[in-house]
């Protein structure tokens, strides 16, 4: 009886680690399935064409032990088989059949299994589907809106992590449902989910306190990812969802909805958002693979040894995302910034550019030059330049026609005795081509960029210095304006990758000087990025205002609430001049509110803090 037993227990808890295996490993399961299938009917054929080849004579009895053989292979895959004829052909051989018997068994098993495992699939949907439902309730969940090619690879990117459950809401073709099975997540596109109402987050089964919800918002239609983002927003208002267990990646624009959607002190929204669209997410890829930093020598006192000249090849929105991200990450202590804009559309797409970044046109030298990257007069400014060209970068839109334009440039500038990479902004990758035959792929749907990571541990630390010691880097960071957290983040990612190319050998001291020119570059990037967000520096006359408007609150309340230097919502800023003019700056502030600003101190502990998280 034990050894009946013995043989149910094993039978059945085999049987439920296949079932389980089809359910959650669905990636491997066709290669493995193919696998399965090929051995079956080769050992099928082996089995069977052994046991008909013997006693026959003739040609006819030999074509019929063939058309029995091949018959009999095929039974196999319904689960059918032909034991008693092996037998007998072992008999008749003279040979020990318990080897043998395994080998058919094993035979007939992979058989049966290349082919319920569809089956299974097929009857056991409803059972697979309920038993992911079931892990939503133990996993925090990843809801992702929006079934398309982008939001396919990234799901696949982050289903390896088995502490999360994928959700898709949306509409999906049968390929679609297919690598979303496969992926071993959950698609949902009725009503409840498409327009989100308190039955869908019933739905997700988020019971524990404990689980996170992430939203992200990627599909093709930016409207539509802003309006689910709104409405799932009410339902977690009305379920009272903690804010800090949820964070939002929204494909959108930029500033246009993201501070919006974020909680505040006044307000309720998610934990944490980030929003984008692909050519702002692919800019800030690039110069996070990338450094500008990286291109530039400097002197052992931290000077940059010459200036930076970037080369953008295209202007559309693209090209405009890529230039505001080389403005706020190429400026460097010891060299001045040079910008050489090429596209034959220039004069007819770049209005709204100017106008909004107007600050960032005025301040910094960049020339657009209304040819392609395959006139003549590009080529004469390559050889023009061909020296002194520090970052070049192709964002025309075409992969194919950007790839051979990269080539060009390569070979151009090898003639003129420059080696140098060129790097390709694409809708949602960037690629290094380092010669013809090198190039390095980098995916947003890979990337840190879009999913988190230890980028914004060091813009929490930031934010935290800017906050003063009251609270928690967490808890200032989820209360922070959400252009706060882009300006931290923005120092991180600049200041990380600069420190690291000047003080990556911690054996060296670093000197009194060094620090100082290191805080110079620091002012320096603070411009870059204020004026890439559309900043201008603000007048004399709108301080002094300001100045009144301060004094004025103090006179009526006591506190004065009025930023004397930053107008947020004219995006204007007394800070954005030189360095020696700082101290200035300082001292009339701090006579209005008797405080004791030291707008230098501030970017000289910028610096410091990143050394310390280094």
């Amino acid at each position: 009886m034990a050894v009946d037993m013995t043989v149910i227990l094993v039978s059945a808890a085999f049987f439920v680690v296949v079932i389980f295996y089809i359910a959650l490993e669905q990636e491997k399961r066709e290669r493995i399935t193919g696998i399965a299938f090929f051995i079956a009917a080769l050992g099928g054929i082996i089995l069977y064409g052994f046991a008909y080849s013997h006693g026959h004579d003739g040609l006819f009895i030999h074509m019929s032990a063939v058309l029995r053989t091949l018959i009999d292979v095929g039974r196999m895959f319904v689960g059918m088989n032909n034991e008693a004829v092996f037998r007998e052909a072992l008999d008749n051989a003279g040979l020990n059949g318990s080897v043998f018997i395994v080998f058919f068994w094993i035979v007939h098993f992979l058989a049966y299994y290349s082919m319920a495992s569809a089956a299974i699939m097929a009857l056991g949907k409803g059972a697979i589907r309920r038993l992911r439902q079931f892990l939503l309730r133990v996993r925090d969940v990843v809801v992702i809106y929006g079934v398309n090619d982008s939001s396919l690879t990234f799901g696949r990117h982050i289903c390896s992590d088995k502490h999360k459950s994928i959700v898709y809401v949306g509409r999906a073709d049968s390929a679609q449902e297919s690598a979303i099975r496969q992926m071993g997540a959950l698609l949902y596109n009725d009503d409840v989910a498409l327009q989100p109402q308190k039955a869908f987050f019933k739905r997700l089964a988020m019971r524990n306190d404990k689980q996170k919800l992430h939203i992200y918002a990627l599909d093709n239609n930016e409207d539509a990812n802003i309006r689910y983002a709104v409405n799932l927003l009410k339902v977690l208002k009305e379920e009272d969802f903690e804010p800090d267990r949820s964070n939002l990646v929204l494909l959108g624009q930029e500033e246009g909805h993201g501070g919006d959607l974020q909680v505040g002190k006044d307000h309720y929204g998610y934990g944490e958002v980030k929003a984008f669209d692909h050519a702002e997410l692919t800019a800030r890829l690039l110069v996070q693979k990338y450094p500008v930093c990286n291109a530039v020598e400097f002197d052992d006192d931290g000077l940059a040894k010459a200036d930076v000249e970037v080369l953008v090849v295209g202007f559309g929105h693209m090209g405009q995302d890529v230039l505001k991200k080389l403005v706020a990450n190429g400026q460097f202590e010891g060299s001045s910034f040079h910008a050489h804009v090429f596209d034959p559309a220039c004069g007819m797409i770049d209005g709204f550019f100017r106008r909004s970044y107007a600050g960032l046109i005025e301040n910094y030298d960049v020339n657009f030059y209304p040819y392609s990257g395959q006139s003549i007069k590009f080529c004469d400014f390559l050889e023009e330049h061909a020296k002194t060209l520090t970052y070049i970068v192709i964002a025309v839109g075409n992969l194919k026609k950007g790839s051979e334009l990269a080539y060009s440039i390569m070979e151009l500038l090898d003639g003129y005795g420059r080696k140098m990479p060129v790097y390709q902004c694409c809708n949602d990758s960037v690629v290094c081509h380092r010669n013809h035959v090198e190039s390095e792929y980098s995916s947003l749907h890979d990337a840190d960029v879009l999913y988190g990571g230890t980028m914004d541990g060091f813009a929490m630390k930031i934010n935290h210095y800017y906050c003063g010691p009251d609270g928690s880097e967490k808890s200032q960071w989820l209360s922070s304006d959400y252009f706060s957290r882009m300006s931290s983040r923005a120092s991180a990612d600049f200041l990380s990758a600069y420190l690291f190319r000047l003080c990556g050998n911690k054996s060296v001291e670093i000197s009194e000087k060094k620090m100082e020119n290191m805080a110079k570059t620091e002012h320096l990037r603070w411009c870059g990025f204020h004026y890439s967000m559309g900043y201008m520096k603000m007048s004399d006359e709108a301080w002094e205002k300001r100045a009144e408007e301060y004094r004025r609150e103090l006179a009526l309340g006591g506190i004065g609430r009025t930023r004397i230097s930053k107008d947020a919502a004219g995006k204007r800023h007394a800070c954005l001049i030189p360095w020696d003019d700082m101290d200035e700056l300082s001292k009339r502030e701090n006579a209005v509110t008797g405080k004791n600003i030291d707008y230098k101190q501030m970017d000289r502990d910028n610096v410091k803090v990143v050394l310390d998280l280094m």
